[in-house]
């Protein structure tokens, strides 16, 4: 018999016979039926009997309901979550969970004012927000770049007299510093410490990761040394964060002696640690350590990612190693690791940094053939490879085939153009296209000033050469051995 084989027939029959007479039962069949689903992770069964639950006139629990509705946004359906939570709105009792969940939800597609005015719905009903509802707002604000708008719910949670807890603080610090506002996110962390609220493993993290990135060691071991005073454990994050500060420096013997202390804390290294002291090596042109740490990776049972591969292949190039990074190339491909456009612009790279620009068009033909569509920076190292040989007919070719594709040159693909022209003597094209530079907001280099300039110069147009000279001493732009040899030219 069916229902002796599958009890949610059985289940499901009950369900269509006997909704309203008996609705204790109901109830709890309804429920049992969601559970079961939630348990097993399918998300639209459950959401389908719960939207029947609710047209049945009964009453889920609100722990169910706040588990489904997590489920729905943890599997991206937050369509459904949506659908479901505004019909639920008047048949179950929600709470500030409830809101916090939907707000997440919301935060996380990018849709702050849904959630904005969400939040003020509940705050309509009687009830101050919840600091976690705030800082998931928060949050959303400074992840899609909106400072201000998170700094005005920040002060006005304050102002409601709900406390920021460590998160909301880490939160905002992390705000800051993504957003360029570093020294309002430093600023931040010692007002949290006035507050008596106590940094967290993440706020530590997030305050040395930014110590890094502005080359101020000491500020981020003199915060590690705090935070280990503290109690605050640090995880593998951490030493991350100050290898790759040791490597940014080219300090990799310094890393490598944090490797050692990292070992000896207990904490095994992770893909990244590697591929932070992978890269450190690379940039200091000592691949045959690189190599070792390769080794050491997969020793301890790592597999190399592309990401590990492209930084040895980089820095193979760099170091004029091309078998190197051939070797490297094959090796990620045998491993079953499938190259990406990266993998493609640096091996294009190294072919045109030793002047073999044929094979790095043959490379950028089976980047193509592979699927794989060149970004500006990939037109950038071709043009930059033609333009070192002289072959701006071509060069120009590509660039007008970046602008057809919609890609726009970066600053570096026009002081790049401009320089091969000036080096053709083809002053009029150089000027153009530093007009054009600049018509697009972007800042010319010194060289780019100078060479055209001096290539104006030579080509007896001494009036446009003072209009740019004079645009150069307007613009602030520092003096340079390009600058001072145009100037030598017009006296």
């Amino acid at each position: 018999m069916p229902s002796a084989h599958n009890p949610f027939l059985l289940i499901q029959k009950i369900i269509k016979t006997q909704p309203i007479h008996h609705p204790a039962t109901t109830s709890l069949i309804f429920r049992l039926l969601i559970d079961a689903h939630i348990r097993s992770q399918k998300p639209c069964p459950a959401a389908l009997y719960l939207d029947r639950m609710l047209r049945c006139g009964l009453t889920p629990p609100i722990t169910t309901f706040n588990r489904l509705l997590h489920l729905l946004l943890a599997s991206d359906l937050l369509h459904t979550a949506s659908s479901l939570f505004r019909d639920a709105k008047n048949r179950v009792p929600l709470n500030a969970y409830s809101f916090g969940i939907m707000i997440r939800g919301l935060c996380d597609a990018g849709r702050l004012d849904e959630a904005s005015n969400l939040m003020e719905e509940f705050e309509a009903g009687g009830s101050p927000p919840s600091v976690v509802m705030y800082t998931t707002l928060i949050d959303g604000c400074c992840r899609r770049g909106s400072s201000d708008a998170a700094r005005r719910l920040f002060d006005r949670m304050k102002g409601q007299g709900v406390a920021p807890n460590e998160f909301t603080y880490t939160v905002m610090i992390s705000g800051c510093f993504r957003n360029g506002f570093s020294n309002a996110g430093f600023e931040l962390y010692d007002e949290m410490k006035r507050a008596g609220v106590f940094p967290n493993l993440y706020t530590y993290n997030v305050l040395m990761s930014q110590c890094c990135k502005s080359q101020d060691l000491v500020s981020a071991f003199q915060l590690f040394d705090e935070m280990t005073e503290k109690g605050v454990l640090p995880n593998v994050v951490t030493y991350n964060t100050l290898i790759g500060g040791f490597c940014r420096q080219s300090m990799v013997k310094d890393a490598t002696k944090l490797l050692v202390r990292m070992k000896d804390a207990g904490l095994r290294p992770s893909l990244v640690t590697y591929n932070v002291l992978i890269d450190g090596y690379c940039r200091a042109g000592k691949m045959v350590k690189a190599s070792r740490v390769l080794n050491q990776m997969k020793q301890n049972g790592h597999s190399p990612s592309t990401i590990t591969y492209n930084v040895l292949i980089d820095g193979f190039s760099r170091a004029g190693d091309l078998v190197g990074a051939a070797n490297a190339y094959r090796e990620m491909k045998d491993r079953g690791l499938t190259p990406t456009n990266v993998t493609y612009t640096i091996l294009i790279d190294a072919f045109a940094r030793e002047d073999d620009m044929e094979r790095a068009f043959e490379m950028h033909r089976s980047m193509e053939r592979a699927g794989l569509a060149a970004d500006a920076h990939t037109y950038g190292v071709l043009m930059r490879g033609l333009c070192m040989q002289g072959e701006m007919k071509d060069a120009r070719k590509l660039f007008d085939a970046m602008n057809d594709k919609g890609l726009e040159p970066t600053d570096v693909i026009y002081n790049m153009m401009i320089y091969g022209y000036c080096r053709e003597g083809s002053s009029y094209r150089a000027l153009r296209l530093l007009r054009e530079m600049i018509g697009n907001g972007m800042v010319p280099n010194a060289a780019s000033y100078g060479l055209t300039i001096r290539v104006l110069c030579k080509d007896g147009k001494r009036q446009e050469a003072e209009v740019l000279l004079s645009k150069v001493i307007h613009s602030g732009l520092q003096s340079s051995e390009s600058i001072n040899g145009a100037l030598f030219d017009m006296q």
